[in-house]
């Protein structure tokens, strides 16, 4: 991943290693990186956002890199915390970087651009070699999905409908709330409990199905679909 390296500020690093790994590969092997780069690459931030590193992401890497503990401030919704953290890992998810780092307590997953400061302790932690950055990630992530989606809409969906769910909310929990629901009614139409964030995120979601889904409940979330429903309405009179 040549653009999170450079982020990172470890780009130099990573070429002077490869130089020195083809150095000593057989013949055959040597132009082996070069050949996969050719063939596989990723971009990992989504469409229509510019990347952005955070200003303070090399130093994070370097304390990573080294086991170094880091003394931070963190910025939490309007109040800004100061912690000393062990940083074991970055995780670049959909072109935002985070930082799964042991503080007091335990395992914590910190976003790397809501750091205000970040300063070595100049004291080097003992890593705990079984902790597994991946699964530790995926863990967390599942925890986190599931933890936003507060509320419960009952949505009607045509065959339609129920095949796009999942292209246009949670995956996971448009798959499940699908997989859930009793049998079609006389006209083809699934009765689904879907998880959702907010009523308002569920507006916006939903309304990309268009007519291929009817929202029963609850009242306020109906209520909301029945004025943008009048409101377009209005636009294409």
């Amino acid at each position: 991943m040549p653009s999170a390296l450079r982020e990172m500020g470890l780009a130099d690093a990573a070429s002077a290693a490869r130089l020195k790994v083809s150095a000593a590969l057989l013949p055959e092997l040597r132009d082996a990186s070069h050949t996969v780069a050719q063939r596989f690459h990723l971009d990992a931030p989504g469409w229509w956002r510019e990347p952005e590193a955070p200003e303070l992401l090399p130093s994070i890497a370097d304390a990573v890199w080294d086991d170094l503990r880091i003394a931070v401030r963190y910025r939490r919704r309007d109040a800004e915390v100061r912690r000393e953290l062990e940083p074991y890992g970055l995780v670049l998810k959909a072109g935002v970087w985070y930082l799964a780092a042991r503080a007091e307590g335990g395992f914590r997953v910190y976003r790397v651009d809501r750091f205000a400061a970040v300063e070595p302790t100049g004291a080097r932690f003992l890593r705990d070699e079984e902790f597994d950055l991946p699964a530790f990630w995926e863990e967390r992530a599942e925890q986190f999905a599931r933890s936003i989606l507060r509320e419960r809409a009952v949505v009607r969906l045509t065959p339609a409908g129920a095949r796009r769910l999942p292209h246009v909310t949670d995956r996971v929990a448009a798959e499940e709330a699908v997989r859930e629901a009793g049998e079609p009614d006389g006209q083809g139409r699934l009765t689904v409990t879907l998880p959702v964030e907010s009523y308002e995120v569920a507006l916006a979601q939903l309304l990309g199905l268009g007519p291929e889904a009817e929202v029963l409940g609850p009242p306020e979330l109906r209520a909301l679909f029945v004025e943008a429903a009048r409101r377009t309405a209005e636009l294409y009179r």
